[in-house]
């Protein structure tokens, strides 16, 4: 019976001997992930928390966007008379200038509607005329003039439609750009509204991306920045649009950024948008750090001079694996890191400062 209560001792006395160590291990080797589970003591008095005074580093924060290339302009070129396409003068991928005859339909009798228009509007300009010589010599009457001017407005008139029909038989570009798609053959059918051409302007080209509401009031038109395409190359952009309302659902602004040099005419192409920001100061911490206010804002909870509890909102920059990066706490701050969970907002505490303070 004594043997086995010396052993029962001596195993006690061992256990306790190894978490003295590990507990002295700890303390003198790392400190712990912050935790916000409980505070380092209650005094009955103020609750003592730990603060880690933390240091931001300059950083150079950039608002990265995912994009698209897109055309500066697209139309899409339709009939605008009843014919039968008789002439393809482009095809897909082809550039044009601005005015070029991109499809030809069949003019039938409007060439001659034309001379006959014209013709008709010749005799009813001479006879206005001549009406007019009489009427300065008391020979002709006021309604005479009226008719004569009633007849030369209606050969105008017919000469104008003549000509609207004979010209909408040529599809013409209305400015320089690539012929996209192409939606009917030679032979085909066409009635108005009968879609025939689209054609892109890439001068010059977009990027087009959608910017979260709080990076939106950090960028302006002019603003510089650049893209990265999927295939790696690079593209220099100047900011141009940002619309002025926000999407109901997501809550972005479409923003339009202009290539500054001549780039390749391709739209559609993936690409991640980077628009530079004034420096920052940057904190890598841990996200167990994080909270939220009453409002949902992200932030820390920090202490001021009087030792008062305040919130700091922040704004997350990046993460990678060794924390997250956030802005918004200037060139230094005092965060409580053990405790947190315990005090609140205005409460005065009494910090252990678990690193020493710079004067």
């Amino acid at each position: 019976m004594s043997l086995q209560l010396h052993r029962g001792h001596y195993a006690a006395a061992a256990l306790t001997l190894l978490l003295l160590i590990w507990m002295a291990f700890g303390v003198f080797t790392s400190p712990a992930e912050p935790s916000t589970n409980r505070p380092l003591s209650l005094d009955g008095g103020l609750t003592r928390v730990q603060v880690t005074t933390l240091y931001g580093e300059p950083m150079q924060r950039e608002i990265e966007l995912s994009a698209q290339t897109a055309a500066n302009r697209s139309v899409r070129l339709a009939a605008d008379t009843r014919s039968q396409v008789i002439a393809i003068h482009h095809e897909q991928g082809q550039t044009v200038q601005q005015g070029d005859v991109i499809i030809e339909l069949d003019a039938r009798d409007w060439p001659m509607r034309v001379r006959q228009a014209q013709a008709a509007l010749t005799q009813r300009q001479l006879e206005s005329r001549s009406v007019r010589e009489l009427a300065q010599k008391d020979m002709a009457n006021a309604a005479q003039v009226a008719q004569a001017d009633t007849l030369l407005a209606s050969a105008e008139a017919d000469l104008s439609i003549a000509q609207r029909e004979l010209d909408s038989t040529k599809i013409r570009a209305p400015f320089a750009g690539v012929v996209d798609q192409r939606h009917v053959n030679v032979g085909d059918w066409v009635t108005e509204g009968t879609p025939l051409v689209t054609l892109l302007d890439f001068k010059p080209l977009l990027i087009t991306a959608h910017i979260p509401e709080r990076d939106a009031m950090n960028v302006k038109a002019g603003d510089l920045g650049y893209a990265i395409l999927s295939n790696g190359q690079r593209i220099d952009v100047k900011i141009r649009f940002i619309s002025a309302q926000a999407h109901p659902q997501t809550r972005t602004f479409r923003l339009e950024a202009e290539a500054i040099a001549p780039q390749h005419q391709v739209s559609g192409l993936t690409a991640t948008l980077f628009i530079p920001q004034p420096e920052t100061h940057a904190y890598r911490l841990s996200p167990a750090l994080l909270l939220l206010d009453d409002r949902g804002q992200l932030g820390l909870k920090g202490i001021d001079d009087d030792h008062r509890v305040l919130f700091y909102p922040i704004e997350l920059l990046h993460a990678d694996h060794q924390g997250i990066w956030v802005q918004g706490l200037g060139e230094q701050a005092n965060i409580i890191t053990i405790g947190q969970g315990f005090v609140e907002y205005g409460e005065q505490v009494e910090p252990v400062f678990a690193q020493a303070r710079e004067e």
